[in-house]
């Protein structure tokens, strides 16, 4: 088994070590959305500053019935954490899996978490010479009886590959039939364009085995706040996490900006107009780009492969960060090497400074 290695984009210990201010920092490292947080969660996390003193809702009934009329999910399927990564965490400690397969290149807390639960992690290769596309035939040939749950983000971070929703009931219908939970981590999923296409909300209800996690970190770019969301329609499973799980885990400012936040069209609109224009002017730019291999993405960040031998994703690292840019060398995930990098869409100035930039490093 390949290991995934601790996470590689903690800006702020970045920073330290080079005695760097954040403020004068542009993260294409955080994948988190450019417009910042809507106006009307902060407007409303002001307006209630003095709940400071109260606590939360223990059942979240209106969060719960907020995020349910968002996703057009019954709000007895919706579980609301501290953050996704809460959610994967009481998650893989309620079902308590043996052997997890994880589709890889991935984030590391999925591994980690296994691996605290006791379980064995195996990493299921997406292949490079298909672009990262999930081949669900080799996928089932991996799978075997002692496999007990999968774990895939969609889109699946750092490649922006994704699965549709017709291979996901494929794979959903093979796992249900041999008792194999199935965790989808959709935490990109509201940058995509055909969001009714890729995301699995819609079919929730049609199986037991799907657990889904979402958060407001990346997409609504409230990452401070901590406030993430688990779907799921087998409400016995449900009723188990929410006893294990610790009370009052998303705080009051959490509970308010989820009250609001998706309800805002607005700025939904606004960002998912900017995510795909940029998507489409960045890709037409980096296809001209010699030296480099970009995958095609149904997210807000690009995966990219330097195929210049004699520069490596750490030297373009330290000469981005010169000029103030932090990307990630994506070289500390799972079957990816020093050759490549991952940056997200910011706004369009920002954007065309970075593309120009490559294009210096790499002539």
């Amino acid at each position: 088994m390949q290991s995934i290695t601790i996470h590689g984009g903690d800006i702020d210990l970045i920073l330290q070590n080079r005695n760097l201010k954040k403020e004068n920092i542009v993260n294409f490292s955080g994948n988190v959305n450019p417009i910042g947080p809507s106006e009307t969660v902060k407007n409303a996390i002001i307006k209630n500053i003095d709940k400071i003193s109260q606590y939360p809702d223990v059942e979240y009934k209106n969060l719960r019935s907020s995020i349910g009329k968002y996703l057009n999910v019954k709000p007895e399927y919706i579980i609301p954490g501290s953050g996704a990564t809460e959610l994967i965490s009481i998650f893989i400690k309620t079902i308590k899996p043996k052997n997890t397969i994880i589709i890889a290149p991935a984030y590391s807390e999925y591994e980690k978490e296994i691996t605290m639960s006791g379980g064995n992690a195996f990493l299921f290769p997406l292949d490079e010479k298909l672009n990262f596309d999930l081949n669900l035939n080799k996928l089932f040939k991996f799978i075997n009886d002692e496999t007990d749950l999968i774990i895939l983000c969609n889109p699946n971070n750092p490649t922006g590959t994704a699965i549709g929703k017709y291979n996901a009931e494929k794979l959903l219908d093979f796992c249900s039939k041999r008792n194999i939970y199935v965790m989808v981590d959709e935490t990109y999923v509201e940058f995509t364009e055909n969001l009714t296409e890729i995301s699995m909300t819609s079919i929730v209800n049609k199986f037991k085995n799907l657990f889904i996690v979402r958060g407001t970190a990346k997409f609504f770019a409230c990452p401070g706040i901590r406030l993430g969301y688990g779907i799921c329609s087998n409400t016995k499973l449900l009723s188990e996490i929410f006893r294990l799980k610790e009370p009052w885990s998303v705080n009051v400012f959490a509970e308010i900006a989820g009250n609001c936040i998706f309800n805002d069209s607005e700025y939904i609109e606004k960002t998912r107009m900017l995510i795909n224009n940029e998507r489409k002017k960045i890709s037409a730019f980096l296809s001209e780009i010699k030296n480099i291999k970009f995958y095609p993405t149904l997210s807000n960040f690009f995966l990219i492969k330097i195929l210049k031998n004699d520069i490596t994703s750490d030297f373009i690292f330290e000469e981005f960060l010169k000029c103030g840019f932090v990307i990630r060398d994506a070289s500390s995930f799972a079957f990816l090497n020093n050759r490549y990098i991952r940056f997200c869409i910011m706004l369009p100035e920002q954007n065309n400074k970075l593309i120009n930039k490559l294009k210096e490093i790499l002539k």
